[in-house]
């Protein structure tokens, strides 16, 4: 049976709007839209009852939302002894959606498979209509400016004033939702206009320059050519000169001058071992490697210094602590009478050391639980575009502190559990694809 946008009827109920509203904002960052969307879907889902009482149970989901829940408790539990009350109540109503987004979907994501999917094959078109909209918006800057920076990286989403690297992801959900679609000949409205639409928000990946997202691209394409190959879904002539023009056109890029191949070199060029000397010059250059590798020195160093291992530096003083460090090593700090502020406000750039830094060991230990439940929701429903997804969020949450920024936290509670509730009301008859 195929449930393709074209044959869907077009009435929607009102469980559906909300989803199609909540998609809508976090695609083009409508944060009080977002917020006031996410709110409706907890009502909703009481008002209609549409959930189940599993809230003691061990289910993976009840984990990670639990822990999600116990996260933010202890986070509004430094508020207690911050110095900074109101820079900590500014941060922890930024992860209020680390309760109310797993919620959102726990209490309204009782609904059917068809429904499922039907929202997810909404998804697909409106981030594909929102690329085809930010592509041309950087068409038009480009010809009023002639500057081609404007079809790279933040400049590209900057009419939504959104970061590169979160909307890569969004990107990377939507395309292997087609490419799923694809290998079980379900596709959109049909064959060729998935096939174009795949090519296309490759493309856009491409224009997106996030480093981790499209090495991460990159190796799901291939893994896909090798199950596929070994399955003998496709013919070993279509597998290795799909293969062949992959690393062709991937080394080509990176050996040629262009701004994805100069990020990636930027982040292999310099001296891994800079992050050990004990001070710098404002001209010193960091570059993301290196300054990763560099807060895995500081974040101990200011808890040892301030004796505060089992309870943090609270939320409300994390930013100025490691400010000061920065000011302290003679990192570069902005000039006078000019913008920007230099390293100066830069986070952890990685959860779980900001986590250690905010609420400490139990903090820490709490986000691990986070993780280790969202490697539990994998392994239970062993989908590919679950585990691939889950995969990547984990991996980003490595090299950015994620629960700082809004549309981070909204991106990483949304989908794993989306997703989730989209296998698991998927009848069991139906042919699934697996890892």
């Amino acid at each position: 049976m195929n449930y393709a946008i074209s044959k869907i009827k077009i009435r929607l109920s009102f469980t559906e709007v909300l989803y199609l509203i909540l998609f809508i904002s976090v695609i083009c960052a409508f944060r009080a839209v977002t917020s006031m969307c996410i709110g409706l879907m907890i009502l909703v889902g009481f008002v209609e009852q549409k959930f189940k009482t599993r809230l003691f149970t061990t289910y993976p989901e009840n984990i990670f939302i639990g822990g999600c829940i116990l996260f933010f408790l202890l986070q509004v539990l430094s508020l207690t002894y911050t110095s900074d009350f109101y820079e900590g109540l500014s941060n922890a109503q930024k992860k209020t959606g680390l309760v109310f987004t797993p919620l959102a979907l726990y209490f309204l994501g009782n609904i059917s498979y068809e429904i499922f999917r039907k929202l997810f094959c909404w998804y697909s078109v409106l981030v594909l209509v929102a690329s085809l909209f930010l592509l041309c918006i950087a068409c038009i800057k480009y010809l009023s400016g002639h500057d081609s920076f404007v079809f790279f990286y933040h400049a590209l989403v900057a009419p939504f004033s959104y970061h590169a690297v979160y909307f890569s992801i969004l990107v990377f959900i939507a395309l292997s939702f087609l490419l799923e679609n694809l290998i079980n000949r379900d596709y959109l409205f049909n064959k060729w206009f998935d096939i174009t639409a795949l090519l296309f928000l490759s493309f856009f990946l491409f224009l997106l320059a996030s480093k981790l997202v499209l090495s991460f691209y990159i190796i799901y394409l291939v893994y896909l050519l090798i199950v596929w190959s070994s399955k003998n879904q496709l013919s070993r002539l279509f597998t290795y000169t799909t293969g062949i023009l992959l690393i062709f056109s991937t080394s080509f890029i990176l050996a040629t001058q262009n701004p994805v191949s100069n990020r990636f070199r930027d982040f292999t060029h310099g001296n891994f071992n800079l992050f050990n000397q004990d001070s710098f010059s404002p001209t010193t250059y960091f570059n993301g490697l290196q300054f990763r590798l560099l807060q895995w020195k500081l974040i101990p160093e200011i808890l040892s210094e301030n004796n505060c291992w089992w309870r943090g530096v609270s939320i409300g003083d994390a930013q100025s602590a490691i400010n000061k460090k920065y000011l302290a090593l003679n990192m570069f700090h902005g000039q006078p009478g000019r913008e920007g502020h230099g390293y100066i406000d830069y986070n952890a750039h990685n959860q779980l050391l900001q986590s250690l830094l905010e609420s400490g060991i139990p903090g820490a230990a709490i986000f691990i639980i986070i993780c280790a439940s969202l490697v539990l929701i994998a392994v239970k429903i062993k989908r590919r575009l679950l585990s691939f997804t889950i995969i990547l969020l984990l991996i980003y949450l490595f090299v950015e502190s994620l629960f700082e920024e809004q549309y981070g936290i909204a991106i990483f509670t949304l989908w794993p559990l989306f997703i989730y509730n989209y296998y698991k009301a998927k009848p069991a008859a139906r042919e699934t694809a697996k890892m």
